[in-house]
């Protein structure tokens, strides 16, 4: 028949032929035998054949690829690139593991995840072993607790030369050049203490030092000429 033959030609067609797919499948015997046709060729053969359903296939095409991105996908993407940027900082700014926790809490509510962090993490210098957190100052209120006449900064100086902390640069409209410069923890540093998220700016870390590994940090304070 003249349908039989319009069939025969598509499928001997150079553009059938380049779907890289078996078009039709033959199964002999059991209980499933018989001829398949592949669901591609099917619609491919529809809008061969009729204009307005290849028409249709392009409107609907073109509606979904245009639409607004749902809300639960726009959630998975903030949440991907939350964790993304989030161990981008832990590795980078050597966060704690409590400014760690505080961001994943955050990035859970503004996805709008139920809160399945832990209430608390432990924040210890390496070989602590009874698994408490240890109390943390700022190093101004550590050098003026033991009486060390000198400035924090001046402290950061050298701690920097023992490669203890040193200096994050981030973008500001407000500083020179549109550089601020910050004060981190180094991977050697976090033996003596933690970065913290400053309070004054959510991208910057604040170092926090623990108060009983300081006395190990002022002596080797006492080695920097």
């Amino acid at each position: 028949s003249k349908q039989n033959q319009s069939v025969s030609f598509f499928q001997g067609g150079r553009d059938t032929q380049n779907l890289g797919i078996a078009p039709v499948n033959t199964v002999r015997g059991g209980a499933e035998q018989g001829t398949y046709v592949c669901k591609e060729l099917v619609f491919a053969y529809a809008m061969w054949i009729s204009p307005s359903f290849h028409l249709k296939v392009i409107r609907t095409f073109d509606r979904i690829t245009s639409a607004p991105q749902t809300s639960s996908g726009m959630a998975a993407d903030k949440m991907q690139a939350g964790v993304i940027l989030l161990g981008f900082m832990r590795k980078e700014l050597n966060l704690s593991n409590s400014s760690v926790l505080g961001a994943c809490q955050k990035l859970q509510e503004a996805v709008g995840l139920p809160n399945l962090a832990p209430q608390y993490a432990i924040d210890a210098p390496a070989g602590a072993l009874d698994g408490s957190s240890r109390p943390t100052l700022a190093l101004s209120a550590l050098l003026k607790q033991h009486g060390i006449r000198m400035t924090a900064n001046q402290a950061y100086q050298q701690l920097a030369k023992l490669g203890v902390v040193e200096h994050r640069e981030r973008y500001s409209r407000s500083a020179i050049n549109g550089i601020k410069k910050f004060w981190s923890l180094t991977a050697k540093g976090c033996m003596f203490g933690k970065n913290i998220t400053s309070p004054a700016n959510p991208r910057e870390t604040q170092p926090h030092f623990f108060e009983s590994k300081f006395p190990e940090l002022l002596k080797l304070l006492d080695t920097v000429h």
